[in-house]
């Protein structure tokens, strides 16, 4: 059995011959150690596959973060500027360090421009056939992904700014949720139509550590109507939608579940934000991506540690189906090399239908 059809079983609720991993690598060592060399998305297809990586969304650039390729698209299919923009990095991390405006009258002035449908195809067809082709060769699936618009509004605005507007001017919310929603729509529409994987990942960042960072009400108002607009074309293809925020999500989850109709939930942080086992209690036909810890356990416990949590949810979740376990958010190069490794060996060795977890 591949790890497609793994995966496309899991998802519909039906057992495989075993358990699959899911996660984001963003570590250095683990690409230079197993992803060998040439292309980088062949790098790291091979990465993943010796790792014992099975569903992944990502492909990880260790030279070039991911928010420099968010400016330059805003520019090709946005029409923004990209001169009066600065993008600053220290080791993993990257910001916006400079923006064209700096209050409400200069962002109306740097508003982007909205999508054209063919243009978003132009740019997105052939990269995703291409990275399809890429990680089918290594038995890896690969799953596409759609901004949020509400976290991309705010990466354009800042958070800051953004939450000015809400209150201030409204109608510039209105558009920026407009401009990155129709964005997100027609790649939705694009990956339907081109399917990677029958699952599109939404990332959408609205839940810190303490709850929900917006209002229900401002979410259902304002963002809900655009999540069902890109979530269409998903559905009526028949795929899986997955949404991702980070964050304490108890407050929230009616809304994606219920009212969006979410198939899936990921990171699932631990911490304090988040009980898995209760969400499964609670929404038992909601897909679970992640969950071993990337803030604690991953980083500074040990081998056998990460191998204890991953335990946890192999068997009390596994026999159940519907989980893929990796990070509660991603492997970044905090993760030694042997705590990620522990944690996808014990998936594969532990995760085998029927699942019995063997104690000493």
């Amino acid at each position: 059995m591949s790890n497609y059809e793994r995966f496309a079983r899991t998802i519909n609720w039906e057992l495989p011959d075993r358990l699959l991993t899911y996660d984001v690598i963003d570590n250095r060592e683990l690409l230079e150690r197993f992803g060998g060399q040439g292309d980088l998305i062949e790098r790291n297809a091979r990465m993943a596959s010796r790792i014992g990586l099975d569903v992944t969304r990502g492909v990880y650039d260790p030279d070039h973060h991911p928010m420099g390729a968010k400016v330059q698209n805003w520019s090709r299919l946005l029409g923004v500027d990209p001169k009066n923009w600065e993008i600053s990095q220290t080791g993993g991390a990257a910001w916006i360090s400079r923006r064209p405006f700096h209050d409400l009258r200069g962002l109306e002035k740097s508003m982007p421009n909205l999508p054209q449908k063919s243009d978003v195809e132009e740019w997105y067809i052939p990269a995703i056939k291409k990275i399809q082709a890429v990680y089918e060769a290594f038995d890896v699936v690969f799953v596409g992904t759609a901004e949020g618009p509400i976290t991309e509004a705010c990466t354009y605005a800042d958070m800051t700014l953004f939450s000015e507007a809400i209150h201030a001017a409204p109608e510039l919310v209105d558009r920026l949720l407009e401009v990155f929603g129709g964005f997100s729509q027609y790649v939705a529409e694009a990956f339907a139509a081109n399917p990677s994987a029958p699952l599109l990942f939404m990332g959408e960042d609205i839940a810190g550590r303490r709850g929900p960072i917006f209002s229900p009400e401002f979410i259902r108002e304002k963002a809900l109507p655009i999540w069902k607009r890109i979530a269409r074309p998903i559905k009526e293809k028949g795929l899986k939608l997955l949404f991702h925020t980070d964050g304490r999500v108890q407050e929230i989850l009616p809304i994606l579940v219920n009212e969006l109709g979410a198939d899936g939930l990921n990171p699932i942080e631990r911490n304090g934000c988040n009980d898995i086992f209760e969400i499964r209690r609670h929404y038992p036909r909601l897909l679970l991506f992640g969950n071993v810890c990337g803030a604690t356990t991953l980083p500074y416990g040990t081998p056998e540690d990460v191998e204890r949590e991953t335990l946890e949810l192999v068997e009390r979740l596994g026999p159940q189906g519907g989980i893929f376990i990796g990070s509660s958010s991603e492997v970044h190069d905090l993760v030694p090399v042997a705590n990620a490794l522990r944690m996808y060996e014990t998936v594969h060795r532990h995760g085998g239908f029927p699942i019995k977890v063997a104690r000493p």
